[in-house]
């Protein structure tokens, strides 16, 4: 299969740190979907952008050992965080906490029509879910990678979303959850999800607050997967199993955390 491309822009004010994050990432031969010509980007006016690498689709045998395995997922993660925190986010002044729910219900407003009414029911009862939660108190990333995909012979991370806004740090392991320990009818694999959290949790310790968060992050990351799905013509009139799944396993979700070093 042909590797693809995606591109990733911000601010050019904050152009040499996430430049200075790819060259760090490069260094240290993370599985990431790095910019395909250098870290240095193309500047167009007061912007910066780059072309990255995309990889291939992740086959889910893949990801059962070796470097791409949930745990080192979680490394990966909490590794990229570290090198492009959420301090190196230009503010433009407009958007705050509550930016993913604020994308959410922007990108919902005319896909509604498309959907049957049990679809509808479910849309509307989890954006109002969601709209109960700010994260004001949880750490919070200057971006994410929305994709798990392969990198020659790894499995790592693609598809680099720069947000208006910082985010909450666990959304990242909300959106690698959905990949790797989620199935289609929202049922979570126990140990792969532990596995995923405890490489974060090596790099930079999960607090109980994230954990508090975990299950409503987890089940925004299946409601995005659906609205794409959605947006592309690719879901079917009806509600989404995934996400009814997900919104009725709150204390499961919760349940599964780190285990406490001996």
């Amino acid at each position: 299969m042909v590797s693809t491309q995606s591109t990733v822009e911000l601010p050019a004010a904050g152009a040499a740190a996430l430049e200075a994050a790819f060259a760090a990432a490069r260094a240290a031969g993370a599985p990431l979907g790095l910019p395909a010509d250098g870290d240095a980007p193309q500047l167009d006016g007061d912007r910066a952008h780059w072309t990255l690498e995309r990889g291939n689709a992740a086959e889910p045998g893949a990801i059962a050992s070796g470097p791409g395995t949930p745990e080192a997922l979680g490394r990966l993660a909490a590794r990229w965080q570290a090198w492009h925190p959420a301090e190196a986010l230009p503010q433009d002044g407009v958007w705050r906490r509550g930016v993913l729910q604020q994308q959410l219900r922007e990108r919902t407003e005319d896909l509604s029509a498309t959907l049957d009414e049990q679809a509808r029911e479910q849309l509307n009862r989890e954006l109002h879910h969601q709209g109960l939660y700010r994260f004001e108190d949880l750490p919070v990333a200057g971006s994410f990678w929305h994709s798990v995909r392969r990198h020659g012979e790894h499995t790592g991370l693609a598809d680099l979303t720069i947000p208006p806004a910082p985010v909450p740090a666990f959304w990242q392991l909300a959106r690698i959850a959905l990949a790797v320990s989620v199935n289609e009818a929202g049922e979570l694999d126990r140990e792969r999800y532990r596995a995923l959290l405890g490489g974060y949790h090596q790099e930079r310790p999960l607090s109980a607050i994230e954990r508090g968060a975990a299950p409503t992050l987890l089940r925004m990351a299946a409601l995005d997967d659906w609205l794409e799905r959605i947006e592309a013509g690719r879901a079917p009139a009806g509600p989404d199993p995934r996400l009814a799944g997900l919104q009725d396993a709150g204390t499961r979700v919760q349940s599964v955390w780190v285990r406490p070093a001996a």
